[in-house]
């Protein structure tokens, strides 16, 4: 028989950690006549936030799938126990977002993604997805079965969040003031000024956090300089390529102007190419008509181009378009 569960029962049945940590839990989706057990917890994975920083997603994806039972039907959620929350900054966006992509080939479904500050009865909850949904997290009923098919109440398993150019998900340059849409474009395009904000913000979500909406908007505006647009062609190999592409999702997602949209998706195009992502490269690539580098990805990838000639003709793309005055 299957359970409900609420998102504030689920995070009260979790332990009370000293540290911020991710947990990705499992929950069966279907009956299984092969569990004797009864689980008065849910089972899954831990990770501390400083970890979470510093492994890559494919590392950490690779700790979930192995904690993961290989015999169940299992859905997944996420939740990050941290103190460090501000109202519309919710921890480790990036890489929760982009974890869930890398989850999704080998079918598991992130069915809720949930913040609290701590596990123990009354703290408050958020929803990743809308920040508008929210509860208090309790204590879970007596003679719950973590063993037993369990459905999250309220909400439905929501496979597109985290994925390129769809509507839903994060919106990062949006609600700025007109003032800052006038001002900061003239900013980031004195010197190194420009590079400096782009690097800082790759940086960032590369160790799993979103930038705020006016770096986020600066950005985009740095972005349409080739001199930095040229170089992220083939960002450093020590980022995690999937966070930072996350974030160019976002700021594609909240970009109207359709030159800057080419670009960002050019970016990501490269990106995937770069890794063998060949279902995200097509994607982008639909999206990339008319932006420096994007012919270039292309021809890569009908090609099937080899990873030492995709490197080598990135590299000279980022030249050449580094070099190029926009």
């Amino acid at each position: 028989m299957t359970a409900y569960l609420t998102p504030g029962e689920l995070i009260g049945s979790l332990p009370d950690t000293c540290a911020d940590t991710l947990h990705v839990i499992a929950l069966p989706a279907h009956t299984d006549s092969t569990s004797a057990w009864r689980l008065t917890s849910p089972s899954g994975a831990a990770f501390p936030v400083t970890q979470v920083r510093d492994k890559t997603t494919i590392e950490i994806a690779g700790h979930v799938r192995d904690a993961m039972p290989a015999h169940r039907d299992i859905d997944l959620v996420i939740v990050i126990i941290a103190e460090n929350h501000s109202r519309n900054r919710l921890p480790l966006r990036a890489a929760i977002a982009a974890l869930e992509a890398d989850l999704r080939p080998a079918g598991h479904t992130v069915i809720g993604r949930y913040w609290a500050p701590h596990t123990r009865p009354g703290a408050p909850w958020r929803d990743y997805r809308r920040s508008t949904h929210l509860g208090t997290v309790i204590t879970p009923r007596p003679g719950l079965d973590f063993a037993a098919p369990i459905q999250l109440g309220g909400d439905a398993p929501t496979p597109t969040w985290g994925l390129p150019f769809t509507e839903s998900g994060e919106t990062l340059p949006a609600n700025l003031g007109r003032f800052a849409r006038r001002i900061v474009p003239f900013l980031v395009r004195r010197g190194d000024e420009a590079n400096r904000i782009v690097a800082h913000a790759t940086i960032q979500a590369s160790r799993g956090e979103f930038i705020d909406n006016v770096t986020a908007f600066a950005v985009t505006a740095a972005l349409a300089d080739n001199a930095v647009y040229g170089p992220m062609l083939l960002p450093p190999n020590e980022f995690d390529p999937q966070r930072v592409e996350q974030l160019w999702m976002a700021l594609y997602r909240g970009r109207p102007d359709p030159s800057a949209r080419a670009r960002l998706a050019t970016l990501i195009a490269a990106s995937a190419v770069r890794r063998g992502d060949r279902r995200l490269t097509a994607c982008a690539l639909a999206h990339a008509h008319g932006a420096p580098g994007a012919a270039t990805v292309g021809l890569l990838f009908q090609q099937h181009a080899s990873a030492e000639v995709v490197e080598h003709e990135l590299d000279e793309t980022a030249g050449r378009v580094g070099a190029t005055r926009w």
